[in-house]
């Protein structure tokens, strides 16, 4: 009897060694994880993400989309000339750089236009921009912190950018007193300009084209690592806002552009692709619903992830200039 109870504790140990390993090996993966998910995700010149992360997380931007990018790139080479260099101090000291280019119309219409995620101005937003500079707009395109020409070591994932683009706005105006200002922005873009609409911003800014934003940093970085393993996502994610507080500067979950659409109360066009993979259609149906403002959405059918303007141009173009003369007071 001794020796069966005994032999029944042993077992009932050996069973709960076991699970505090796997507990204890679970919670080492998860750190890990969140680890690489917070280094790939906000590290300027990440090796794993340039090699590989880029292609397993968002395959179509390397393949059709990538190429019609480089198409209108090259189509608005001349218009980027004409432009000057522009540079800013950001609120932590970072040198910031942009381009603007004056439309030499007697206006005082502005667009900023906002580039997306491990990209430049140049690359995303120079065709954008000619477009707006074609209606005698004068633009302004920055390079975001940790992109193109600006400094910077960590990627701000549209929070740390979204007080990079006050200053950009008080630029303009400092230029151009009568200024009136709109932001364009794509994908991180656009979630850098949500983020800024919660702030205090000059009577200057009047309202903001989004396309293809993310709802929150936290939504995306659990979408990338939807990606990368299979673990349960819930306890990787714990960690790995936690990390990007000490690594980054910045939690996931306060790095929230829904939240910050609460307080915003200017119109607000959204555009999205149905096909997006990358960041999912629903998104546009959140943001639709976060803002405060005036809004209004366009879905772009057969496109991906900023898609839009290539797949349907004129749609496009006629849906933006419709949305600033009928609901942006300019």
């Amino acid at each position: 009897m001794i020796f069966i109870e005994s032999g029944g504790a042993m077992i009932i140990l050996y069973f709960i060694s076991i699970l505090l390993g796997l507990t204890v090996l679970y919670h080492f993966l998860s750190y890990f994880y969140a680890k690489k998910l917070i280094k790939a995700g906000v590290q300027r010149g990440y090796d794993w993400y340039e090699t590989t992360g880029h292609q397993l997380m968002d395959p179509a931007s390397l393949t059709t989309v990538e190429r019609k990018r480089q198409e209108l790139e090259e189509q608005a080479e001349d218009f980027w000339q004409r432009g000057e260099t522009r540079t800013v101090k950001s609120h932590d000291g970072l040198k910031l750089a942009g381009r603007m280019i004056r439309s030499g119309s007697s206006q005082h219409n502005w667009v900023i236009c906002v580039h997306d995620y491990r990209s430049t101005g140049k690359r995303d937003m120079s065709s954008i921009g000619k477009q707006y500079a074609a209606k005698g707009y004068n633009v302004l395109i920055p390079d975001l912190r940790a992109h193109g020409d600006s400094e910077g070591e960590i990627i701000g994932m549209g929070w740390l950018d979204r007080l990079d683009l006050i200053v950009w706005i008080h630029t303009i105006i400092d230029d151009d007193p009568e200024a009136s200002i709109i932001l364009h922005g794509g994908s991180m873009g656009a979630s850098a300009i949500m983020m800024a609409s919660g702030e205090k911003l000059p009577p200057a800014v009047k309202g903001f084209i989004l396309d293809s934003g993310f709802v929150s940093v936290y939504a995306e970085f659990r979408y990338m690592l939807s990606k990368l393993t299979f673990l349960p996502k819930k306890m990787i994610m714990r960690y790995a806002n936690h990390y990007a507080q000490k690594y980054a500067g910045y939690s996931l979950k306060q790095a929230s552009a829904t939240r910050q659409l609460g307080s915003n109360h200017l119109p607000v066009l959204i555009i999205h692709g149905e096909r997006d993979h990358f960041v999912p259609m629903e998104a546009a149906y959140t943001i639709q619903n976060a803002t405060a403002g005036d809004k209004a959405l366009l879905l772009v059918p057969d496109a991906e992830h900023l898609e839009a303007e290539s797949k349907d141009p004129q749609t496009y173009w006629t849906v933006i200039f419709s949305f600033i003369d009928q609901r942006i007071n300019l």
